[in-house]
């Protein structure tokens, strides 16, 4: 048994070593140089360049192509690696120019989809008005005409003074500024109560508003705080109330003629006494007495309502009570021809868009 065991032992020896070898032959791996791995590497680059190119021919939506515009640079750069640097340089060059034009392209086309959705929204009239598609092109007949003198000036006159006040001006037919209260042809009683509030010349709005205001016109009035805005629009309206007072007295529950809308009790209230000092004033001229009214928040309606039924010729109002009394019946618009939306911007901004246009949907 002894003699045997060192044979068993050898064997077993013999046996590991040549696994040993096996397994060394298997894990060989041969030496290939460099210049060789570097093209089979491009090759395989390529390979994998060619699936990925087949999958991008595939239809994407818009949104995968733009948010893949790197990923598909990258790709493009893998397959050239065998490019020389200037030859990149110059691609690269191209790209980036040919992804600003489409930034601006797609720019644009925002742009366009904002007009179209600015295009599309209603415009801000009653249900009626949007429904048979009425349009107003004519504007109110008014008796007031500019002097003849100011008429008969050439227009580059009137373009001269413009420019000089820093006027802009849009539209068709412009009418011509005027740069005295006198050549407005106010009542002497409207001119005295300007004296006593200390205005003795028109501000650059008060020079082109009025008239334009004065002659029928439709008009959109952008000035800074403090310009004179509000007597843009408060002084023909009481010297057309005042003409129809004349002409024709305003009988019980008649009127208004004129409606304010404010889009704050503070703001209401405030053009509602400058109102109050110009009537009052023509009032000291005896001239038929201006009858206006205030219909706010915090303010009793009856005191409104007194005035109404007596004939109102003024109405200084917010879009809520407005709503509510023409709801109630208190007031009707039928002879209602002069409309003011009081900083009309920060009216549609605090949401009060809808409550406009129900009040349109209100006149006749």
């Amino acid at each position: 048994m002894s003699g045997s065991e060192p044979t068993i032992k050898r064997y077993r020896r013999e046996e590991k070593e040549e696994d040993k070898s096996e397994s060394e032959d298997n894990s060989y791996v041969p030496y290939v140089p460099i210049k060789e791995r570097k093209k089979q590497k491009l090759l395989k680059l390529g390979r994998l360049g060619q699936l990925k190119e087949s999958e991008l021919n595939k239809p994407k939506s818009s949104s995968e192509n733009e948010t893949n515009d790197d990923e598909e640079e990258d790709e493009v750069w893998g397959r050239k690696n065998n490019i020389s640097l200037l030859d990149q340089h110059t691609e690269l060059k191209k790209l980036a120019e040919a992804k600003k034009v489409s930034a601006v392209e797609r720019q644009l086309k925002k742009e366009e989809e904002i007009l179209e959705i600015v295009a599309e929204k209603k415009a801000l009239m009653g249900v009626s008005e949007l429904a048979k598609g009425i349009q107003y092109s004519d504007p109110i007949k008014t008796s007031w005409r500019p002097p003849r003198y100011v008429l008969a000036m050439p227009e580059s006159r009137h373009e001269k003074i413009r420019n000089e006040l820093r006027i802009l001006v849009e539209g068709d037919d412009i009418p011509p500024p005027l740069k005295s209260f006198k050549e407005m042809k106010l009542h002497e009683g409207i001119i005295a109560g300007l004296k006593e509030k200390k205005i003795k010349k028109p501000t650059p709005i008060q020079i082109q508003g009025i008239p334009t205001v004065l002659s029928g016109r439709d008009m959109i009035g952008i000035a800074f705080t403090g310009s004179g805005k509000t007597l843009v629009f408060v002084l023909p309206l009481i010297m057309f109330c005042l003409e129809q007072e004349i002409k024709l007295p305003f009988i019980k529950n008649e009127g208004p003629y004129g409606l304010i809308i404010c889009p704050s009790r503070e703001l209401a209230k405030q053009t509602f006494d400058i109102i109050q000092h110009f009537c009052n004033s023509l009032r000291k001229q005896g001239m038929p007495e201006i009858k206006s009214c205030l219909a706010i928040g915090g303010v009793p309606v009856s005191e409104a309502v007194d005035v109404i039924q007596r004939g109102v010729h003024i109405m200084v109002a917010t879009p809520g009570r407005l709503m509510d009394m023409l709801e109630k019946k208190i007031v009707k618009l039928s002879v209602c021809r002069y409309l003011c939306m009081d900083e009309a911007d920060r009216m549609i901004d605090l949401g009060f868009e809808e409550d406009v246009r129900t009040i349109f949907s209100y006149f006749n």
